[in-house]
């Protein structure tokens, strides 16, 4: 994919994850929009970085997991910037829930951050980037290969977005191509303990923490490998073999 004058949307664009892969793509020649919920102050921010890189940006308050919310959403990203050549799918959540404690809410909740988030962009985007031709990524996590045993909930939501993913990669092809990014210790949570932080960081091969940028490369590898479909790429420093 040519991605200087390409129309990039990024769900959960506005901070974290989401800006590095937004600032990395726009770095390129993409014209980046985004979407956000609650982080307002960041998403400005990043629209600020992005049009300071000399591109087009748009920033888009939307909750993904909302039907009615991401179609006049994705209404407003076509009218500024066309349909999207690449869409990267990042919006989701990262929450403490032991299966033994876990109430129905917490599995629906997390099934709905970070299963939901990919779902609904995916049923209303499918059909026009089908015609026009592109690429989509979704950030799945090495957690959905093995699933630790105090995030399940969440590590079924990842499970069931990659399934989806892979199934989008067969449903699409041969004009969209589908990809997962199943990162592992990056960019951790503020509140992630710092002892956690330490065994997770020891699990690896590398034996240190990714950053925010080595996701951002590995999507704009993944924007740019036109022969390149199907596939989980783990961005982990090793994790899953700990």
């Amino acid at each position: 994919m040519e991605l200087r004058g390409a129309t990039a949307l990024i769900t959960g664009g506005g901070h974290r994850l989401g800006r590095a892969i937004g600032l990395r793509l726009a770095e390129a020649g993409a014209n980046v929009a985004f979407t956000y919920l609650r982080a307002g102050a960041a998403a400005a921010a990043t629209l600020r970085e992005l049009e300071q890189r000399g591109v087009r940006a748009v920033a888009v308050r939307a909750d993904a997991a909302d039907d009615g919310q991401m179609a006049i959403a994705l209404a407003q990203v076509r009218r500024a910037l066309g349909i999207p050549d690449l869409w990267v799918a990042n919006a989701g959540a990262f929450r403490r829930t032991p299966i033994a404690t876990a109430t129905p809410a917490d599995w629906d909740d997390m099934l709905r951050l970070n299963f939901d988030t990919f779902l609904i962009p995916a049923l209303r985007l499918a059909a026009p980037m089908r015609r026009r031709g592109g690429a989509i990524i979704a950030l799945g996590d090495v957690a959905a290969l093995h699933p630790w045993a105090d995030y399940v909930p969440y590590c079924v939501a990842k499970r069931a977005l990659v399934a989806l993913a892979m199934r989008l990669a067969r449903e699409l092809a041969p004009t969209v191509r589908v990809n997962v990014i199943a990162p592992g210790p990056v960019l951790f949570p503020p509140d992630f303990p710092a002892a956690a932080r330490r065994r997770e960081v020891a699990r690896t091969l590398l034996k240190r923490p990714g950053g925010a940028a080595d996701i951002a490369e590995a999507a704009l590898y993944l924007a740019r490998a036109e022969y390149v479909t199907g596939v989980v790429l783990p961005v982990d420093g090793g994790r899953r073999f700990g």
